[in-house]
This record gives structure tokens, C-alpha cells and sequence, in this order.
């Protein structure tokens, strides 16, 4: 077994353990969803190999990751999981050593976090702020997302698109989102000589969104909301976030308290802006 088919079942079991302590169901994974979550863990290893680390077991397998990102001065710890058999056992506190190495000369550190008490406490030790969270989720309300949202489908040309609009939040995304884009994602745009923005989304959930204003990214959230065939997800949301609130309760979704953002270097996470929980 290679280390991103070890990473993947790491993150495969820690994400199922989390699921049943939390009362709710566990979905099994499907091939296709196997693949990509193996194409994207070889990719952290491809573009930020200083920030992708593994723990291991004596037999050499995989029992903990840690996935980063540099982005210029943005650093993000994107993924931290240790496999359930392995946990408080000191494996999560030496991938977080690890990987904040990656962070050294970053002006802004950021970290998408689970509910887990203990992580929390490890980003909050190395000296982030916490910023909670709220997933929504369910079925649109009828007619509440526009018949004909604003803006159009994106292309790969767009690019320039995100790279100016990200300009104004927290660094570039676009490589990010070309490579969401060849694995098959969706991207829209609102490109109207006023506000200017972009949303990425794969199936019925969000992947990323940003947009130079509050009103062009309620736009774009619609436009995501109204390509949704079943209940849509909108994850990582704050309360620097108010726009994409207002928009689930006006399409009657569903919120949940789902772990946090971590920030330093900031003060708060950047806006009109929704993360990607792969690429910030």
C-alpha cells in the first residue's frame, strides 16, 4: 500500500469514528470517491511536499497525516487525522510539529478543524484564534433560488478571474481551482463590470467561493443553490460570513455547529469568502 492509499484510509476510518461518536450515519465511500480522494492526497504530495506528512507504524503503515499548503505568505493546515486505533497517543502532536514547520515566514496561518476537542486544543496551543463554525445543509425551498441565477458556467480561461478577485482576500487560488476543475468540479462566475466572483462545487456541495462583494457572492451562492438536484451542503461557515447565512435561511437549510477556523496573523477569516476544506 502506497502512503496516499495509507493517508486515504486513515482518513477514511477517522472520519467514520467521528460519525458514529457523533450519533450520525456512515457513509461508505464509493470507488469513484476513493479515486479522488487518492488523486488529492497525491497532489499534496506533488505541489507542497514539505507540507505533507505521514506517521507510522513499525510494520510501516500509515497511522496519521498531516496536509498543508503554502500559497505565498498563506499557510493552511488543511487536513490532520490519525487513525482511531492510534489516537492520544501523541501522533497528532507530532504531525502539528511537523507541519507548522512548512508555516515558518508566513504572515497569515490558518486551519480548518474538526469538532474534536483535542484538536482543537492543539491549533489553540500553537497560537491561533478559533473561529467556530456552521455547516448547512437540506433541500432548497421551492422556488427560493432564482429560475435564471446571475452569471454564467466558468471555464479554465476564468483564472484570471479568481487571480484578481482572490487578490482581495487571502492570495491566489487559482492553480487550486484548475485542478479541482480537472477532476471534475464545476465553476460559475459573475463577471458584470461591477462585482466580480467565482464558486467552485462539485455534486451538492460546495467547494470554494470568493467574490469582491457581499452582494455578488450572495449571487454566486445562489447560482450554486439553484444547480443543486438534492439537499446541498454549504460547509465552513463563520460569522464573518453573514451573506452566506442569510442566504441558506432564506432557502430554509438546515445549521449545525461544525468544528471552526483557526486564524493567525489576521483577524478574522477573509470575506466575502467560503474555504475549501482541501485548498482554504
Amino acid at each position: 500500500m502506497s502512503d496516499a492509499e495509507g493517508v486515504t484510509a486513515v482518513v477514511e476510518a477517522a472520519n467514520a469514528e467521528a460519525n458514529r461518536q457523533a450519533g450520525r450515519p456512515v457513509a461508505e465511500r464509493t470507488p469513484e470517491r476513493r479515486q479522488l480522494d487518492l488523486r488529492c492526497a497525491e497532489r499534496f504530495v506533488e505541489r507542497d511536499p514539505e507540507g505533507a506528512w505521514v506517521a507510522a507504524s513499525e510494520d510501516g503503515g500509515v497511522v496519521g497525516m498531516a496536509q498543508s499548503i503554502r500559497r505565498g505568505p498563506f499557510w493552511g493546515l488543511s487536513m490532520l487525522f490519525v487513525d482511531p486505533g492510534w489516537q492520544s497517543r501523541g501522533v497528532g502532536r507530532a504531525l502539528i510539529s511537523a507541519a507548522l514547520r512548512y508555516a515558518e515566514g508566513a504572515t497569515a496561518r490558518m486551519i480548518i478543524s474538526s469538532s474534536d476537542p483535542r484538536a482543537m486544543r492543539r491549533y489553540w496551543s500553537a497560537g491561533l484564534r478559533l473561529h467556530p463554525a456552521v455547516q448547512a445543509s437540506g433541500p432548497v425551498l421551492a422556488g427560493a433560488a432564482p429560475s435564471q441565477p446571475a452569471g454564467r458556467p466558468g471555464k479554465e480561461s476564468d483564472l484570471d478571474l479568481v487571480d484578481g478577485v482572490d487578490s482581495g482576500l487571502r492570495g491566489s487560488r487559482s492553480e487550486d481551482v484548475a485542478f479541482l476543475l480537472s477532476v471534475g468540479n464545476e465553476l460559475g462566475v459573475v463577471d458584470d463590470g461591477g462585482g466580480r466572483g467565482y464558486v467552485v462545487w462539485r455534486d451538492d456541495r460546495l467547494q470554494m467561493l470568493g467574490a469582491t462583494d457581499e452582494e455578488t457572492a450572495k449571487a454566486l451562492l445562489w447560482r450554486f443553490l439553484a444547480s443543486c438536484s438534492g439537499p446541498a451542503t454549504l460547509p465552513w461557515i463563520t460569522s464573518a460570513q453573514q451573506w452566506a447565512i442569510d442566504v441558506a435561511m432564506s432557502a430554509r437549510m438546515t445549521f449545525r455547529v461544525e468544528g471552526a477556523l483557526f486564524v493567525d496573523g489576521i483577524e478574522h477569516p477573509p470575506g466575502p469568502w467560503l474555504p475549501s476544506g482541501w485548498f482554504f
